[in-house]
C-alpha cells in the first residue's frame, strides 16, 4: 500500500482515453460554452485535499480509498456551484438491511465501489464523508475499484472478483457507471460476489454524465446507461431478481441539470466527465438515497 499526493483531475489516469471525442459525436458541443482541450480535461478549481491511498492493481485498473475530499472542501465547492433541484430517489432498503443497521446503530461499514471513470468521479466527490457526517456513529471504509471504460464485462473475467474484491470483505458493493456491456455481465459479477460472500449487499445504479445531451429526452431514453432506457428497465428487473437495491441516478441528474437553466457543460471537465460541480450533483444524489425516509418502517433517516 502506498500513500501518494491527492489526485488532480487534470492528471489522473482514471480519466483515461475516453476524453478524446469527435465534436460530431457529442451534440452538446454545438452550443457549448466550454473550450475543452483535445486531450485531457480542464484544470480543476478544487484539487482533492485529502491524501489518497492507492493499492496494487493490474495495469489499467485502479484501487484507492475514498473519500478524497474533506467536508470543508465539499462545503466550499457546493457554496460556489450553480444551484439546482431534483426529486430525491426513493430509498430502496429492502435488500440493504445490514447496511441500514450499521448506519442507524453505528459501527464500521465496508463499502466497495465498482465500475468506470464515472464511478471514480462519484467516489471522488466525497459523498462518503457526507454520509459519515449524516450518521456520526459510523466509520465507512470505502474502496474504489475502477477501470477507464470499465464495466462488469471486465470484472467478471480473470478472477478479478476473487482477487480484488472478496479479500476486502465488503458489506456493501456499489456497481454503477456508464460502461457495462450487458445486464448479463452484471448478473455474473453479482453471482461471483455472492458465491464468495453470501451476505454481501449490492446497490445497482444507472449512469450519469457521458456524451448524451440531458436536454434531449429522446436521446436519454435511448442512451445505453440511462434509467429511462431499456437498460434501466433491465437493471431494475435484475435488482429484483438478484435481491439487490436499485438507484436511478440518471433521472435526478437530468433534473438538476435542467433546473439549473445552464448548459450541461457547466458541470463537465471534458466532453464526458463531471467537473467538481458535476461531482457534487452525484454526491447529492447518493446522499439523498442513503438519507431518505425508510418507506417500509416509516422511520426517518438522518439528513446531512
Amino acid at each position: 500500500m502506498t500513500t501518494i499526493a491527492p489526485m488532480a483531475q487534470s492528471a489522473t489516469p482514471r480519466d483515461g482515453d475516453a476524453v478524446v471525442i469527435p465534436v460530431a459525436a457529442n451534440s452538446m458541443m454545438a452550443d457549448s460554452p466550454a473550450a475543452f482541450p483535445e486531450t485531457g480535461c480542464l484544470s480543476p478549481q478544487f484539487v482533492p485535499d485529502l491524501v489518497q491511498v492507492d493499492e496494487p492493481a493490474e495495469s489499467e485498473y485502479y484501487i484507492f480509498r475514498s473519500p478524497c475530499r474533506s467536508t470543508k472542501q465539499i462545503a466550499a465547492i457546493q457554496d460556489q456551484m450553480p444551484s439546482g433541484t431534483f426529486t430525491p430517489p426513493p430509498a430502496d432498503w429492502t435488500h440493504l438491511c445490514n447496511t441500514r443497521r450499521i448506519l442507524t446503530h453505528g459501527g464500521t461499514l465496508r463499502l466497495l465501489a465498482l465500475g468506470d471513470s464515472i464511478v471514480n468521479d462519484t467516489m471522488r466527490s466525497g459523498w462518503v464523508a457526507g454520509l459519515e457526517a449524516a450518521y456520526p456513529g459510523v466509520q465507512i471504509q470505502a474502496t474504489v475499484y475502477v477501470r477507464s471504460g470499465g464495466g462488469c464485462q471486465h470484472y467478471r473475467w480473470g478472477d478479478r472478483v476473487q482477487k480484488y474484491i472478496l479479500p476486502r470483505r465488503p458489506d456493501l458493493v456499489f456497481i454503477g457507471g456508464i460502461s457495462h456491456a450487458s445486464v448479463d455481465d452484471i448478473r455474473e459479477v453479482i453471482r461471483q460476489l455472492r458465491k464468495g460472500l453470501p451476505e454481501v449487499e449490492i446497490l445497482l445504479a444507472t449512469g450519469a454524465f457521458g456524451r448524451t445531451d440531458p436536454r434531449d429526452a429522446a436521446a436519454m431514453a435511448a442512451a445505453s446507461y440511462s434509467g429511462s432506457s431499456e437498460y434501466g428497465r433491465a437493471l431494475r428487473a435484475l435488482a429484483a431478481e438478484e435481491r439487490c437495491a436499485y438507484l436511478d441516478m440518471t433521472g435526478p441528474w437530468v433534473e438538476y441539470i435542467l433546473s439549473s437553466k445552464l448548459h450541461p457543460h457547466r458541470f463537465y471537465r471534458d466532453r464526458t466527465h463531471a467537473n467538481e460541480y458535476g461531482e457534487q450533483i452525484l454526491a447529492k444524489i447518493m446522499l439523498a438515497f442513503f438519507t431518505a425516509p425508510d418507506q417500509h418502517a416509516g422511520t426517518a433517516r438522518h439528513r446531512p
